[in-house]
């Protein structure tokens, strides 16, 4: 007890000589008390996060859908994780759209009976490939495309969303919306069906009357693409009409084409 006392006043004389101050053992034991690897026991080390999180990226895929080939790569991972004694559990999210060919965040929520306790973040280049037609040469503005300027080859996907289109049928008829570029992936919305009518062509209006179908003589007024709806007009009324382009002679009359 004096050999206590002894050094309790040793350092309050340092204290206010020297503005330095003692750390006793009862404020170590606030902190959990005993050395590191006694007051944090287990560890969740950083190939385990990214074990976690991969599988957790794996599982988002799939209910997506999402059979292509792929590949994921940890980009920023998570250091290892010292906790204390419990039952351990590591809840993983992915908690955005996973971002093809962009970084994707996902989160693991560590907790020790069943408190949370920390979380670390890591990141992943989500890279999908698809075998699509592209482009085999550069094609201009409602060029018509032929079977050799097309020919497949293997991609990375940069939208999850896009419609590619991988059958040499599905280009029939259709025609580039905008210059494509040699290898430039074709999708639905960079190509457009081909004009079938210009203003002036002579076209047969069809049209629906109490269940009959009525066929009339009529003028294109505008250029016209399938599917497309223009002005047109009764050769025999002369009445300018709204109908939807059916094919390069027909025109079928009416608010659903």
């Amino acid at each position: 007890m004096k050999l206590n006392r002894g050094i309790l006043a040793i350092c309050i004389l340092l204290s206010v000589w020297g503005g330095f101050f003692c750390l006793f053992p009862a404020a170590a034991s606030a902190y959990g008390g005993g050395t590191q690897a006694e007051r944090f026991p287990q560890t969740v080390t950083a190939a385990q996060f990214a074990a976690y999180a991969q599988e957790k990226l794996e599982q988002e895929l799939a209910a997506r859908g999402e059979t292509r080939r792929h590949t994921l790569t940890l980009t920023r991972a998570a250091a290892a994780m010292h906790a204390p004694a419990g039952a351990l559990i590591c809840e993983v999210e992915v908690p955005g759209a996973i971002r093809y060919g962009g970084l994707t965040p996902v989160h693991v929520r560590v907790y020790v009976d069943g408190k949370f306790y920390r979380r670390v973040i890591l990141y992943y280049r989500v890279e999908v490939y698809d075998t699509v037609l592209v482009a085999a040469q550069d094609l201009r503005p409602e060029q018509s495309i032929g079977t050799a300027a097309v020919r497949q080859a293997e991609i990375k996907v940069e939208n999850a969303g896009a419609v590619y289109l991988k059958e040499f049928s599905e280009v029939a008829g259709r025609v580039p919306a905008r210059f494509l570029k040699t290898g430039t992936p074709l999708s639905a919305d960079v190509l457009q069906a081909a004009r079938v009518l210009e203003a002036g062509d002579p076209v047969t209006l069809v049209t629906n009357y109490h269940g009959i179908e009525v066929k009339a003589e009529g003028v294109a007024l505008q250029r016209g693409r399938v599917g497309e709806r223009i002005r047109v007009r009764n050769a025999r009324s002369a009445k300018v009409l709204l109908g939807t382009v059916v094919d390069a002679h027909t025109v079928r009359l009416g608010g659903d084409g």
